[in-house]
């Protein structure tokens, strides 16, 4: 028999799971169309806002971002506008112990399939998380988020990890910002996914129709 701790820990998993492919399937049933069209509206947001922070805001001149994978919001044209306006891009390269590295990423680099996913990843030197602690911007990618800021991820603990380790790595944190489609940002009292004691809170959520939801 499980001690009721485990047991809980256990049943948090398998429903957070269970969702994790709720979502996955809302997403695709979305349809490229409406994808194309939110990620646009989305992008809009995501660069005005930048755009329009006062040089104290974002002194670093440096974002982390993830290169848009299947149905994910597609957040790429950001990727270029920022290079375009000479902002430093970091992207994140997984590790079999759920760690990631970092990688500047620019229009033009090399590109090579990851050997933990189907997923393309830059080819580059690899720095620890300290290269990015300094970021203006950590653009951390959901399934779901909720208006309080918590966060349902894939389900790797990459990002937790991550952002756990960031306050022991700099004076100054990043703005930590979810962008997300419409029907993931849910209302923090439908408590809509478990939260755990572990997870971490982002600062804002962005949709196309709701635009920034600082929490």
């Amino acid at each position: 028999m499980y001690e009721d701790g485990c047991h809980n820990e256990i049943m948090t998993q398998d429903s957070k799971d269970a969702l994790r492919k709720q979502f996955f399937a809302h997403r695709k049933e979305l349809g490229d169309q409406e994808r194309q069209r939110q990620s646009a509206v989305l992008n809009d947001h995501l660069l005005s806002w930048y755009r329009r922070l006062e040089p104290s805001q974002r002194p670093a001149g440096k974002v982390t971002m993830t290169i848009k994978f299947g149905t994910e919001p597609d957040t790429d044209p950001v990727m270029h506008a920022f290079h375009a306006d000479g902002v430093e891009v970091w992207v994140p390269v997984s590790h079999g112990d759920r760690s990631m590295s970092w990688v500047h990423w620019t229009p033009d680099v090399e590109m090579a399939q990851s050997r933990y996913g189907p997923i393309q990843e830059p080819v580059g030197e690899r720095f620890g998380p300290q290269k990015v602690a300094d970021a203006d911007v950590v653009f951390v990618p959901a399934l779901a988020a909720d208006t309080a800021g918590y966060r349902l991820g894939k389900g790797g603990g990459y990002y937790d990890r991550f952002l756990e380790k960031l306050p022991q790595l700099t004076d100054r944190m990043p703005w930590l910002i979810t962008p997300l489609f419409d029907h993931e940002l849910f209302e923090a009292a439908d408590q809509a996914f478990p939260i755990e004691d572990h997870d971490l809170p982002v600062q804002a959520v962005v949709t196309a129709a709701s635009g920034f939801h600082w929490v």
